[in-house]
């Protein structure tokens, strides 16, 4: 497609790949801007159910409108071709920031905060992202966080064995017996293929706070099927375990967030923020 025209997009790039399609840099001729062409699969654009499904949540994320989330400017077909048009993130994403040893804390709270703060403008107009994941989260130029897919976190077809890869068994994103997201960020009811809500988002997040903090993902396998097993059994190390320098709350917060019962964890990231606001500002006032 590099090169080609798709109505008013000239398409210049490939600049990702996944299993809800190719992502392609592009120039929108008529607004003279930059965006983003994400391309989804032959297996989605013949199927309409899935279609009108990935339609309908569009537009639920295209109105959030919030700093920290990348918009969604459109959903398109032309020429055959069904794609989506989102901002244009020229940045790194969230992994290649995370030390082995983890971030700094005041560089932690720079980051968490803002990253949480779009989690939570999703819940509360009752958007469940389903993979938060350090890869779903870019820094751009400026600095700023971008979460990216929100709402869209769902592929046509199961990766390969024995990787991270996000991970799907049917096209349907929330009920029993499908299992969607990144095998190390999932919580305990992705895992066993049972319908999710925002708390599940508030156990992924939990899990990317902590290897941001660490340098180390609380839950681990050599194989996909052994990362499951580590998030529906295992009990994330204490943080004391890897630094003395935190503040004890945050280990209070993390823990909260990656109960296995949904029903002790946060209810919403708007509540995770809220305690991390407070902690932030108490370090600060130190």
């Amino acid at each position: 497609m590099i090169g080609q025209r798709i109505g008013r997009y000239e398409v210049r790039a490939l600049i990702g790949k996944g299993g809800m399609g190719d992502v392609y840099r592009a120039r929108d001729t008529s607004l003279d801007r930059e965006v983003a062409l994400k391309v989804l699969p032959p297996a989605l654009q013949h199927d309409r159910e899935r279609r009108t499904r990935i339609e309908r949540e569009a537009k639920t994320v295209a109105a959030l409108n919030h700093p920290n989330v990348v918009t969604l400017h459109a959903v398109e077909e032309i020429d055959g071709v069904f794609f989506l048009v989102m901002e244009l993130v020229d940045g790194h994403t969230l992994d290649a920031e995370i030390p082995e040893d983890g971030l700094p804390l005041g560089r932690f709270f720079e980051l968490a905060l803002p990253l949480t703060g779009a989690l939570a403008a999703a819940h509360a107009r009752g958007i469940t992202h389903r993979d938060i994941k350090a890869q779903n989260v870019m820094i751009d130029g400026e600095g700023r966080v971008k979460v990216l897919d929100f709402g869209l976190a769902q592929s046509p077809e199961p990766p390969a064995a024995h990787t991270d890869q996000t991970m799907t068994i049917d096209s349907e994103t929330s009920r029993e017996g499908v299992v969607v997201g990144t095998a190390a960020y999932m919580s305990p009811e992705q895992a066993e293929g049972k319908p999710v809500d925002p708390r599940s988002d508030v156990f992924s997040l939990g899990v990317l706070l902590y290897e941001m903090i660490t340098g180390r993902r609380p839950f681990a396998g050599e194989t996909r099927l052994s990362t499951l097993t580590s998030v529906l059994r295992d009990q994330p190390r204490p943080l004391v375990d890897f630094r003395a320098d935190l503040p004890r709350h945050l280990g209070r917060i993390l823990r909260r967030c990656l109960e296995k019962d949904p029903g002790l964890r946060y209810e919403t990231a708007r509540s995770v923020l809220y305690d991390l606001e407070i902690l932030r500002d108490e370090v600060i006032s130190d």
